[in-house]
């Protein structure tokens, strides 16, 4: 099988990348052959080639790189606010996804290659690697679009590509559910990302705030919630001294503001270790992010023992937290800050909701249940 991906490789950043690389490496069985086809940048704002093109092995993995086609970034940032607005046509729709990321050598990589592949997925919905790749040969390609609800889901172009392949591969059931909900979706289901049990963590390293603390990981975006988060905690604190701070893990264009900096920790980026012993370490992972379809960070978090408290507006990750019985749910600042002060009340508890969110993300999440799922669905897609 083959993956079609924007960006891909250890270098890279990104949920959906990781998704892919993870399944890529470790999701096939032995007997399955597994090539990713992807474009030579990293960085996701700038689209610049930064990796030599050509054939390279990464972890087992044949991976074939080729270079971003040409495109217009100002054009693109104009046309976005009429876009979010559905004020586009179909062409308008067209015009901005050719000038996010597109790859005509890749286009012509898939014209030559497409019959050698049993199966082609690309991933994820939003990009012009995608939405073109997936054309090149419909009947035989599927996605995994990594969808939430926003504006960009609600595109006519999005409802093409996607009714017009093989059908969808899915990060959790809540997804499955919304794009069932939007779209005729042809074949798929529930995969995700797999997880092993990693062993105790790591000691915490000397960045590890003095204190309860709460954690956000992830890229510092608006888009992400960042905001809303700095200003609960910084609210929460301000009627209350003792109460944790906040802690965020990531790169990003947010800026803490000066009156949240007593309240508010940058941590920067961080290693997978380092990362690790900071989870371990919280009162509890946070987020006030709508736009998820799975949320590695939040398995992430459970997988060390730590509850989440989580926005009510992301339908997988508060589904998640009603399936497991791992965390809390907020609806505006209010909530978040009754959810800590429960955690900080009831330590025992706090243990054993994080007790819980790690039992089910190795029963539902773990590898021997996505590697079943995933022999299970893309058998199913390839038929």
């Amino acid at each position: 099988m083959l993956w079609v991906v924007p960006r891909y490789g250890r270098e890279v950043l990104g949920g959906a990348e990781a998704l892919v690389r993870a399944l890529a490496e470790h999701a096939s069985p032995p007997d399955w052959s597994v090539a990713v086809a992807t474009s030579c940048a990293v960085d996701h704002t700038t689209w610049r080639n930064e990796l030599k093109p050509g054939r390279v092995e990464v972890e087992g993995v044949a991976v074939h790189r080729f270079p971003v086609g040409t495109r217009d970034g100002e054009r693109y940032d104009a046309l976005h606010p009429p876009l979010l607005r559905g004020e586009l046509d179909y062409a308008g729709e067209l015009e901005w996804l050719a000038n996010s990321v597109t790859s005509p050598a890749m286009e012509a990589f898939l014209e030559r290659e497409a019959e050698r592949f049993d199966l082609i997925v690309a991933a994820p919905y939003l990009f012009g690697t995608t939405v073109w790749g997936a054309q090149v040969a419909p009947d035989r390609t599927a996605l995994m679009p990594c969808l939430h609800d926003e504006p960009y889901a609600r595109l006519r172009t999005v409802a093409a590509v996607i009714e017009a392949c093989r059908g969808c591969m899915f990060n959790a059931d809540e997804e499955e559910r919304f794009a069932r909900e939007r779209y005729r979706v042809s074949e798929g289901g529930v995969v995700g990302m797999g997880f092993d049990d990693p062993g105790p963590a790591p000691p915490p390293p000397r960045s590890a705030p003095a204190g309860p603390y709460l954690v956000y990981a992830g890229r510092l975006e608006e888009g992400k919630g960042v905001h809303e988060l700095v200003e609960h905690v910084t609210a929460m604190r301000r009627a209350d001294p003792a109460a944790p701070r906040l802690l965020l893990l990531g790169r990003g264009g947010y800026r803490i503001p000066e009156r949240s900096r007593p309240h508010v920790v940058s941590g920067g980026f961080v290693s997978d270790s380092d990362k690790r012993a900071l989870l371990a370490g919280s009162l509890a992972l946070v987020s006030a992010s709508r736009m998820e379809s799975m949320s590695i960070v939040q398995m992430e978090a459970w997988i060390e023992g730590v509850p989440s408290i989580v926005s009510a507006g992301s339908a997988v990750m508060a589904d998640h937290v009603a399936r497991s019985g791992g965390g809390h749910v907020f609806a505006d600042g209010a909530e978040f800050a009754d959810a800590v002060r429960a955690l900080v009340a009831d330590p025992a508890e706090a243990r054993r909701m994080g007790a819980r969110g790690r039992e089910w993300t190795l029963d539902v999440y773990g590898w021997p249940a996505v590697r079943a799922r995933f022999r299970d669905v893309v058998e199913r897609l390839a038929a």
